[in-house]
């Protein structure tokens, strides 16, 4: 409900497996651009609720115009829906080898994350806070798309079975033909992955978890904290930084739900009195580019991997009964 996590995406088989149920998943990524300017200052001949409304378009604005220096190693929405659909494919012919029907490799649409950025930064805008505390739901409930229908039919096999041959798990040999290891779902993941080592795929992920580890711990980062932090404190709130208040364990417990209402629209307001987002923002972006000087040769390499990766898949796609 409170979550705060910071939307990193998963791995392919992963996804793959995701897909085959029905269901949707995706990653995010947040921003970042060159020239970043200051929010507006909570102040001046407008009444505050119209200065709060501006500094937060303002503030979303920015992040939503600017694109992470890692972005542009990761795959596409295109390539990546490439590789997912190449691996349900060749799960769809893996399983009816053991006459397992019901799995529908109909390709599926490039999957574009919806995930506000703000949300990266603990930011939601002060008037959802309001009505939501901080459990403001991704999308507002009109622009929630419901999950697609599962196409997914009776198989035909006991559950045993059909574990066995999706993961690989329970019984070496169905209805008298081997399970290969890790099931259809393994073998699948492996064929898009020949010829790559088998970390490649999380490589960008793993430099962008470590860049926001990295701009956590910059001095300027620190001051913003302390500066939102005392700002929550004139209000009558105690938390040494935006996580602490997020994360509270008193907002998970039934009850009168306005004061976490409270907590949560001083804390965004407060996040733009200090100008919170355009800190975090600007000091991710400068450890990001840090990083990629840094590692720049697995960078390339990671670039040839995605190449062989695609081939990889196009072959599998290219594979018709």
């Amino acid at each position: 409900m409170h979550d705060v996590s910071r939307f990193r995406p998963l791995p392919l088989a992963v996804l793959a497996a995701v897909a085959l149920s029905g269901c949707q998943a995706s990653g995010t990524a947040v921003a970042g651009g060159a020239a970043l300017t200051a929010s507006p200052v909570l102040s001046g001949s407008q009444t505050a609720e119209q200065t709060i409304e501006k500094a937060t378009e303002k503030a979303v604005r920015m992040l939503d115009n600017a694109i992470l220096p890692l972005d542009a190693f990761a795959p596409t929405p295109e390539q990546q829906a490439r590789l997912v659909n190449a691996v349900r494919h060749s799960v769809a012919l893996c399983t009816n080898r053991f006459g397992m029907k019901g799995y529908d490799d109909t390709p599926l649409p490039p999957q574009r994350d919806t995930t506000p950025r703000a949300r990266r930064y603990l930011f939601v805008d002060p008037a959802l806070a309001g009505r939501y505390g901080y459990a403001v739901p991704l999308q507002p409930p009109s622009q929630q798309q419901k999950p697609p229908r599962s196409t997914r039919a009776g198989t035909g096999m006991t559950p045993i079975e059909e574990q066995a041959v999706l993961g690989g798990q329970g019984p070496k040999t169905v209805r008298g033909i081997r399970v290969p290891e890790g099931g259809c779902i393994g073998a699948a993941n492996r064929r898009v992955m020949k010829g790559v080592p088998p970390d490649a795929e999380w490589l960008v992920v793993r430099l962008g978890m470590q860049a926001y580890d990295k701009a956590l711990d910059d001095p300027r980062v620190k001051a913003v904290n302390a500066a939102w932090s005392a700002c929550m404190k004139g209000a009558g709130y105690t938390f040494l930084a935006p996580v602490k208040a997020w994360e509270n364990p008193r907002w998970r417990k039934a009850g009168d739900k306005r004061e976490e209402a409270t907590a949560a629209v001083t804390d965004m307001r407060c996040k733009l009195q200090v100008d919170y987002l355009t800190v975090r923002l600007t000091t991710e972006i400068e450890a990001q580019q840090k990083t990629i000087k840094a590692h720049g040769s697995e960078l390339r390499a990671f670039r040839r991997h995605l190449g062989t990766r695609l081939a990889n898949a196009a072959a599998m796609l290219g594979e018709r009964p």
